[in-house]
């Protein structure tokens, strides 16, 4: 069966609309199939998290965040709100949320920790849709570049401090060694000092590398959010597009089209039978076509009409005669019928001739 090409165009929208719901549905972060439970939760500093960021359990994804904010009452604080996509995982009162760095480029996410002996225990209490973390279970781990300042900063202090040592020591033993022996040891001590502040600037260079990528990652997030704005916007006309496209198919769906089809199908046999019928001569429509018997008589009642009226033209007297003084008429006597009945004989003539020409 060949396709249409409206059929081809009308299909490819149908496609394209139903992904274009599935993105929407996608970016906006909420589950394409179903409701997912929101949750809200409340810290001193969002950074950096943003709407689409991950929320794990134990690494692995069990949800998304949907909205970051201010609180509307107080500015000093951030609301956030996440959702968890699967509905057997229930969420304990005592659950601790963290916002932590999910990789080295500092991308944020919200981890769940859920307390291990809750199987154990009974009378469990559990967060609903909609509820409020406890704040006194809320909490944020250190950025990775804190981290990393507060791990290489101290040691590096500490070791311009020894180093500072060992030179206070090499000054007072200087008397007890040799000019080339003291030579030496300076040379080892920049060496160490050298290495020591290349470790420094690496550890600096890592710090601006990290804050340049969090900054390119926020760009792009604001982007897809704008993105996400304007499909939310649109997203009222979609569903009637889409409501338009149901009902549509509905209405093909409920159409008797099968009855159609059988009975178009049923007529065009009976309309083979019936010129198989005549294309073999049989019944009266076939014999007509396919038998010159009609043609023949016509003929043959045209040449016996033909002769009659050529008698008639020479022989007048023999059918028509007029008297007057009254005397006993012979031959053929006319009437106004018989004149009608001769007009209709002529006419049926004329018709015969034409037939036959053809």
């Amino acid at each position: 069966m060949k396709v249409s090409k409206e059929f081809k165009v009308g299909l490819l929208v149908v496609l394209g609309l139903l992904l274009l719901f599935v993105g929407t549905n996608f970016l906006k972060g909420s589950s394409i199939f179903g409701k997912d439970r929101e949750f809200v939760a409340e810290f001193a500093n969002s950074a950096g998290l943003q709407p689409s960021n991950e929320v794990q359990l134990n690494g692995v994804r069990v949800g998304q965040v949907t909205e970051v904010d201010l609180k509307e009452d107080n500015a000093s604080r951030v609301v956030v709100r996440f959702t968890i996509e699967k509905e057997e995982l229930l969420l304990p009162t005592d659950s601790e949320i963290w916002l932590i760095s999910s990789d080295i480029l500092g991308t944020k996410a919200l981890e769940l920790r859920i307390p291990s002996d809750t199987i154990a225990r009974s009378n469990i209490a559990y967060y609903n849709d909609g509820d409020e973390i406890d704040p006194n279970h809320v909490y944020a781990q250190q950025d990775i570049q804190d981290r990393v300042e507060q791990e290489i900063l101290p040691l590096k202090k500490k070791t311009e401090e020894l180093i500072g040592s060992v030179e206070q020591i090499i000054v007072s033993v200087n008397a007890f060694w040799d000019t080339s022996a003291a030579v030496t040891i300076d040379q080892s001590l920049y060496e160490v000092r050298d290495a020591v502040a290349k470790f420094g600037d690496l550890a600096n260079n890592l710090s601006v590398v990290i804050s340049n990528s969090t900054n390119d990652i926020d760009v792009i997030l604001k982007n897809l959010k704008d993105i996400s704005s304007n499909l939310v916007e649109q997203n009222d006309t979609i569903n009637t597009i889409l409501s338009n496209l149901a009902s549509v198919t509905q209405d093909f769906s409920d159409a008797d089209l099968d009855t159609i089809f059988i009975s178009t199908k049923e007529n065009l046999e009976q309309l083979n039978i019936t010129l198989t019928e005549l294309n073999k001569g049989t019944g009266t429509l076939g014999k007509l076509l396919y038998t010159d018997s009609l043609h023949q008589e016509l003929i043959e009642t045209n040449i016996a009409l033909q002769s009659l009226l050529n008698d008639f033209d020479q022989n007048p007297n023999k059918f028509v005669h007029f008297s007057l003084f009254g005397r006993k008429t012979k031959g053929y006597q006319t009437t106004s019928d018989r004149e009608q009945l001769l007009d209709d004989v002529l006419d049926s003539v004329e018709v015969g001739k034409k037939i036959q020409y053809q």
